[in-house]
């Protein structure tokens, strides 16, 4: 599959991290020739001769992953089993060079054979926990591809990021710490902090390799502590409480004194016999529904009131406020035998529904949303369902909305689905595993 070429640059690189048994990486073009080829130096002799991506991609395992990268020019990621419990990660990275001519980076990391006696390395970890993204940026800093797997936390799209600047995604100064950092030595650079789409930062250690075309690879890693995840939903919850209560207490009470001045000008007005008191009228009636929707929105945004009230009453609530405020039937189809014992798994998942009610009402052009909550084979499952079709949305999974639906299940150890019914209808599941794992992750 691949023809060598005298004029392609080799190099080679210290030893590959702890538990990994070698690195291999390359450049090459749609006609298979490999224009840049890297290879960490491991002690493994034997485990090296049998590792042939490059020499003899056919013997080493069924190529069609790299095909099909080459035929779509899509980033492709692929893990699979060989040996004595080894395993394989493939990433391929296309790239169009210049003038239309594409390259493909390939990076593949053969692990050795797991210790029974001794602990998972933190880069394997890593690596099966889906915790790890390839950038290819050149020496502007500008993003040329991405590989297919990105963390779920960093909230991109291998489409997003390719049209990014590494600086969108470190500070100043984490770039230059980057920048002075010797490439291929295998090493991670420590104490890095990544921008994700939602605002939030996490942080990460970074390897750096070089390539051709004057271009770097760099492999990010998500190391943020497990605690992080809590803490940035508590800030969250906090940081709506207050944005709530700010609209309730000063915009709300603003809207409502606007509405008693215009009420009291308009019979002013009505008595003189001024035409103008029907204008008054309508300023204190615009008024009136902007306080009321403040007030929808307030409580919409002090999650200690779902805690309180439990999610089945703040999900009938949510049922009723649709029905009322937006010309759309919501109904809740609650049994209330299903019982949660942690109120952040209630907040979870009523943010949950309300981010798929409100997809459903804005994007599916339907006439009907369900809220239900029930067992299914003894696993309490929390299901939103349309009678439209949110075409749109379905098609681009990587939005914000979709994000953090999908952070939120993650973090309440929940499975969601999100997919299009026989009957037409769209329906968001979100269902619990167990009940040992009701609580959220620490």
């Amino acid at each position: 599959m691949f023809q060598k070429k005298s004029k392609r640059k080799k190099r080679d690189a210290s030893p590959p991290p702890d538990g990994v048994s070698e690195i291999i990486f390359c450049i090459f073009d749609e006609k298979h020739h490999v224009h840049h080829e890297f290879h960490s130096k491991g002690a493994d002799t034997e485990e090296r001769d049998f590792f042939k991506l490059l020499n003899d991609p056919l013997r080493a395992f069924d190529s069609s992953v790299l095909s099909e990268a080459v035929a779509t020019r899509q980033p492709a990621s692929l893990a699979f089993s060989y040996g004595e419990g080894r395993m394989k990660y493939l990433y391929v990275l296309p790239y169009e060079r210049k003038w239309g001519n594409w390259r493909y980076a390939c990076m593949q990391v053969a692990t050795a054979a797991p210790n029974p006696d001794s602990a998972k390395p933190p880069c394997l970890s890593a690596l099966s926990e889906d915790r790890v993204c390839l950038l290819l940026a050149d020496a502007q800093g500008a993003i040329k591809s991405s590989s297919s797997k990105v963390p779920e936390a960093f909230g991109y799209t291998p489409d997003v990021l390719a049209g990014m600047e590494l600086g969108d995604l470190f500070t100043a100064a984490d770039l230059g710490v980057i920048g002075s950092c010797s490439a291929d030595t295998n090493q991670s650079i420590l104490s890095c902090v990544f921008h994700c789409l939602d605002g939030s930062r996490r942080d990460v250690e970074v390897k750096k390799y070089s390539a051709a075309d004057h271009l770097s690879l760099y492999a990010v890693c998500d190391v943020t502590r497990p605690q992080f995840n809590e803490e940035i939903t508590q800030v969250s919850t906090r940081e709506r409480r207050r944005i709530g209560q700010d609209l309730h207490d000063s915009i709300g009470q603003l809207l409502t004194g606007i509405s008693l001045l215009s009420r009291s000008l308009a019979n002013s007005l009505a008595r003189d016999d001024n035409p103008g008191n029907r204008d008054a009228a309508q300023i204190s009636e615009l008024a009136d529904d902007a306080s009321n929707q403040i007030r929808q929105i307030s409580r919409g945004l002090m999650p200690s009131e779902i805690v309180h009230r439990g999610l089945l009453a703040s999900l009938r609530e949510l049922a009723k406020l649709t029905s009322d405020s937006c010309g759309i039937q919501c109904e809740a189809l609650l049994d209330e035998a299903v019982v949660f014992a942690d109120g952040a798994v209630e907040t979870h998942l009523f943010r949950i529904a309300q981010e798929a009610v409100n997809n459903a009402v804005r994007h599916s052009g339907g006439s009907r949303v369900e809220i239900d909550v029930s067992e299914t084979n003894g696993m309490p499952q929390l299901e939103i369902r349309d009678n439209g079709c949110w075409r749109n949305v379905m098609e681009n999974r990587g939005g914000i909305g979709m994000k953090t639906m999908q952070y939120r299940a993650s973090a309440i150890n929940g499975q969601l689905n999100i997919g299009q019914m026989e009957s037409g209808g769209t329906k968001v599941t979100c269902r619990l595993e167990m009940e040992e794992l009701f609580e959220t992750k620490a």
